[in-house]
């Protein structure tokens, strides 16, 4: 351990109910609560529903599908999360709808009107919870990818214009590919071209931002701790936010991608290395307002399927000065 770290805990979470990259866990109503339990112990009072209706290939994906929930309590799994989060006292926000065959046929207008159409429908439906604080656009893509930039402008000119008592929130990534793929984003593009075409556009209608970290690996030669470049990426970055008025959080992933040639399928994410997650939240905790993660249900909670993830949240434990006898407590 490192001495005289000041670290940020984690304060929330994205909540995955329709992609299974990072793990089935085909939890029940108990194991539900056992992780809500949890995440209240440990101070995790903000959830993300990451996306409510997903669509690929024609086929249609729905959190508020009836055949979702064996119990009696909550009609489906959306249902639940909400009774949940009022439950144990949490800020909800609310993603949307995404169907990847509009985006791919670059009908992106498609993909805004049925953004528009499903806030309407739910921000109605569920507005009677005293936990529902915001709304998420769901679109993860590159500034290049889909007509991202005009998609997610829309969309939050609607949520502000139409839903003013919802505070507004985005999660998009460090890095990434340009239009080449063989070059990543470095710190100065991304804010230029975030600054120019999207957050200045939208000044005063995206309310916070957690930028994905995207960085896995904590260097260190020799017993050195080495740079990885995160902390450039966090200074930058805040400076064009505090330019746009909206606030930085991190969203530290608690996945990590397959390295290549160990084997495994590259489109599944197992757990972070615990190494990895104390680097990103050394690196994060000086620069950013709140740090949420994606994704505790399937990654830190001992109900998901890879058996490393009670292991994860014991070491997260511990770095944040908890005893992970709490572990046994709720989920004996």
């Amino acid at each position: 351990m490192l001495k005289d770290q000041i670290l940020k805990p984690i304060t929330g979470t994205f909540v995955n109910m329709l992609i299974s990259d990072t793990g089935i866990t085909n939890s029940g109503l108990k194991e539900w609560e056992q992780d809500f339990r949890m995440m209240k112990a440990i101070g995790m009072n903000h959830l993300f529903v990451i996306r409510t209706e997903y669509e690929q290939d024609g086929i249609q994906l729905s959190a508020e599908d009836p055949r979702s929930t064996t119990w009696e309590e909550d009609a489906s799994l959306l249902d639940m999360v909400f009774r949940l989060a009022d439950k144990y006292e949490m800020d909800l926000y609310l993603g949307g709808p995404v169907g990847i065959t509009n985006l791919h046929l670059g009908d992106w207008k498609k993909e805004v009107d049925n953004n528009k159409r499903y806030y309407d429908r739910t921000v109605e439906k569920y507005g009677n919870h005293k936990c529902f604080k915001g709304l998420y656009v769901s679109l993860e893509a590159l500034p290049w990818h889909f007509n991202f930039l005009d998609i997610c402008s829309e969309i939050l000119k609607y949520m502000r214009k139409n839903f003013s008592d919802k505070k507004t929130f985005m999660s998009p990534s460090f890095g990434g590919p340009t239009g080449n793929i063989s070059q990543k984003y470095t710190p100065d593009q991304w804010v230029d071209i975030y600054g120019r075409y999207f957050f200045e556009e939208v000044a005063g209608m995206l309310d916070y931002c957690a930028p994905q970290d995207k960085i896995a690996a904590p260097a260190c030669f020799c017993g050195e701790i080495e740079p990885n470049g995160l902390k450039q990426w966090y200074q930058k970055v805040g400076v064009l936010f505090e330019k746009c008025g909206i606030e930085m959080w991190s969203n530290i992933e608690t996945f990590q991608r397959p390295f290549s040639g160990h084997g495994e399928p590259s489109g599944v994410f197992r757990q972070v290395d615990y190494r990895s997650l104390y680097m990103k939240l050394s690196e994060a905790s000086p620069w950013v307002e709140r740090i949420i993660t994606y994704e505790f249900f399937s990654c830190m909670s001992p109900n998901t399927e890879w058996g490393s993830a009670r292991r994860l949240l014991a070491r997260y434990l511990e770095i944040i000065g908890k005893d992970p006898k709490l572990i046994d407590e709720i989920y004996s």
